[in-house]
């Protein structure tokens, strides 16, 4: 993807730790045609290595019938967005923008279509993703996870690139930022997501940078 200079980070840490909080990919391919599918990840972090996707779809959708050819396929992690108004500024003339995180994921994919790994990547990723207070495991549900497992395909994607892309107002004086990070605050569920990538990545103390 097109990334401005000032707005890319090619710290792999960072992009995992935003995949393991966005979750949702869009997995696009492209054998023979293009197909893409919205679907949950888990990330294998292999020392060494740029690190795997982990998935699972439905065995009715057709696209995992084209994992493991040639090409390679992309997951698009889109994460907190919003729109920011020129009013926020204390600049003048300012024009209306979008900030948002971003990462890419470019890898090959390769079926794990067996029984036993399916289930483990079904159950990892409930285990992971239900809240520590909740009194549901994935061990209440095991013979309905036995019956719906033939319905399921796993599948890996071993990762060959990785772009970030952190739009997150970097170019404006720290007055700016500081201006619209107090916008973003008191907004919205997903403005207030974008305040904390800013807050997250001292976007609020460090100077303006320009292109």
């Amino acid at each position: 993807m097109y990334i401005p200079t000032l707005f890319r980070s090619d710290d792999r840490e960072t992009a995992f730790d935003l995949i393991e909080e966005i979750r949702l990919g869009s997995l696009v391919s492209a054998d023979p045609e293009i197909q893409v599918s919205h679907l949950p990840f888990m990330i294998d972090r292999m020392p060494g290595a740029m690190g795997r996707l982990i998935g699972h779809c439905a065995r009715a959708n057709p696209q995992w019938k084209s994992f493991g050819g040639e090409g390679e396929v992309l997951v698009v992690f889109l994460g907190p967005q919003t729109y920011v108004s020129p009013d926020w500024y204390g600049t003048r003339p300012r024009a209306p923008t979008w900030l948002y995180a971003s990462v890419h994921v470019w890898g090959r994919s390769r079926l794990v279509d067996e029984r036993d790994a399916t289930r483990d990547m079904v159950v990892r990723l409930s285990e992971e993703m239900e809240p520590p207070s909740s009194a549901w495991s994935t061990e209440s549900i095991a013979p309905y996870t036995e019956k719906l497992l033939p319905g399921i395909v796993g599948f890996h994607i071993d990762i060959t690139s990785i772009q970030t892309q952190l739009r997150l107002g970097q170019q404006n004086t720290l007055d700016d930022r500081r201006r619209v990070h107090g916008a973003l605050s008191n907004g919205d569920m997903s403005q207030r997501l974008v305040g904390r990538l800013m807050e997250r990545f001292s976007f609020l103390d460090l100077p303006p940078t320009t292109p």
